[in-house]
């Protein structure tokens, strides 16, 4: 909660420094700001699933209104997030004018439309900043405030396993494997419901069946996930790759776009996934039908001392080892 809170006030600040920018600067401190969004996982996340709430927003039209805007601001989005979403768009752009050495005739060519009668261009910045850029940052505080990105919750309950419950859990698991997958489930349930998220428990089949946790389904961050153990021998590749199906299935079931596959490792090795995006930020995805998987891996078996360790074999999974297992 504390870093959630430290995020809000952080946003809050770079909002202040945007509105109270001279106009020659404010193209550089909007270059500041993205740059800073960024950096921050916990906002990018958010902004990714915004992006595809709205997926085919039409950007440079958007901002071709603006300059033509005369007053006015006519939003083509729908939603709140796809709102967020041109915003964010729209700043990326003043951000790349700022590097071209062209922030200035950025602010002349638009921010005098939306602020058109203003003669102090400084004063038609702050309306522009009020007006256009500043729901985006109410965007920001409210999905942070309400612990909506599932993301960061996820990667808070990877962390709780690994450095406080791994080998009890795993003793747990080994005394009755038929039950290993049952073992972690429930952890992760519980965990869940300590962090705020109400219900994390399938409440009705889908067309698909039962999905391991379903959660704020009506909400703008829903929780469709579900979770795997990889074990190397029963629990194999084949059976992660069931996983990535049934969250695709379900997101579908539901009319959502996003989804979780937790893999909990207990093989001792470690795993190579693919992904979708870029390769070196984290998690992977898989784009699957029209549904984001995110990949989310725990070392879950006690690892011995860092002497006792022999070199690492890694369990490599391609892309088709998701998709197309029968391949």
């Amino acid at each position: 909660m504390r870093l959630q809170q430290d995020v809000q006030v952080a946003v809050r600040e770079r909002l202040r420094r945007l509105l109270t920018s001279h106009y020659d600067t404010a193209p550089h401190e909007v270059r500041l700001t993205v740059d800073w969004i960024n950096s921050q996982a916990q906002l990018r996340a958010v902004l990714d699933q915004a992006e595809r709430a709205e997926p085919d927003l039409d950007h440079p039209n958007f901002e071709l209104s603006l300059s033509r805007g005369r007053g006015s601001v006519s939003w083509p989005s729908q939603t709140p997030d796809g709102r967020a979403v041109l915003i964010w768009h729209l700043m990326q752009s003043i951000a790349t004018a700022d590097r071209q050495g062209i922030g200035e005739q950025w602010v002349l060519t638009y921010v005098t439309e939306v602020a058109f009668g203003e003669p102090d261009v400084t004063d038609a910045w702050r309306q522009f900043t009020e007006r256009v850029l500043e729901p985006l940052f109410s965007y920001l505080i409210e999905h942070i405030g309400a612990q909506s990105s599932v993301l960061h919750v996820l990667g808070r309950y990877i962390r709780c396993l690994e450095w406080f419950d791994r080998d009890m859990l795993y003793e747990l698991a080994m005394a009755d494997t038929r039950k290993t997958e049952e073992v972690y489930d429930l952890h992760l349930r519980r965990f869940l419901f300590d962090e705020g998220i109400d219900m994390p428990f399938s409440q009705a089949r889908s067309a698909s069946g039962e999905s391991d946790i379903l959660s704020d389904l009506d909400s703008a961050d829903p929780l469709v996930c579900e979770l795997k153990v990889f074990d190397a021998k029963d629990r194999d590749k084949r059976h992660i790759a069931s996983g990535l199906h049934q969250a695709v299935h379900y997101a579908e079931d539901y009319g959502k776009n996003t989804s979780y596959l937790v893999i909990v490792n207990v093989s001792g090795r470690p795993l190579e996934l693919p992904s979708d995006g870029d390769p070196k930020l984290k998690p992977y995805y898989l784009d699957v039908a029209g549904v984001r998987v995110n990949l989310l891996t725990v070392r879950a078996r006690p690892m011995p001392t860092a002497s006792k360790l022999g070199r690492p074999s890694p369990v490599v999974f391609s892309r088709s080892d998701f998709v197309d297992p029968d391949a």
